[in-house]
């Protein structure tokens, strides 16, 4: 056999070794700068993301927070409205009474009687009816907070 054949093929193995050696190393550089590209842009998307998500969270808290203002605003218009007709209602009823006191006394019981019942079933009506207006104006104020909250796309 030819003396040099051993250390040619041997140089030739250990070339192509090391040729594939030096290609696995370069290929993992390029690849691994494709990576960390591929990471940083996942980061950069995933911060915007998340302020977007912020943003909108914020805009969502402030739209609650101004709609939560205004029924606070309708409920205290409203007490207030309550207290004017509580007022009104027992003004009539004073009024009721002094008419029951102003009848003559030429002994008509039952004009008197009639008075009374007149004032009790005017103040049963009055209170029954505010109640009423009260539920009513709380549970609209309610519904319009809620509608005023509930998020919305922007035109």
């Amino acid at each position: 056999m030819l003396p040099g054949l051993y250390t040619h093929a041997a140089a030739a193995i250990g070339g192509a070794v090391l040729a594939g050696a030096l290609a696995w190393n370069v290929q993992g550089w390029r690849l691994g700068e494709e990576i960390n590209g591929i990471k940083a842009q996942y980061a950069a998307e995933s911060a915007k993301a998340q302020a977007d998500t912020r943003a909108k969270e914020l805009a969502f808290n402030q739209r609650l927070q101004d709609a939560q203002n205004e029924a606070t605003k309708r409920e205290t218009k409203l007490r207030g409205d309550a207290a004017a007709a509580r007022r009104t209602a027992d003004g009539l009823r004073g009024a009721l009474y002094e008419f029951r006191a102003s009848l003559p006394s030429a002994s008509t019981s039952a004009l008197i009687a009639r008075a009374d019942t007149a004032a009790e079933l005017l103040g049963a009506c009055v209170s029954e009816y505010r109640s009423v207006a009260e539920a009513a104006d709380r549970h609209a104020g309610d519904a319009l907070m809620l509608q005023a909250a509930w998020p919305s796309q922007p035109r």
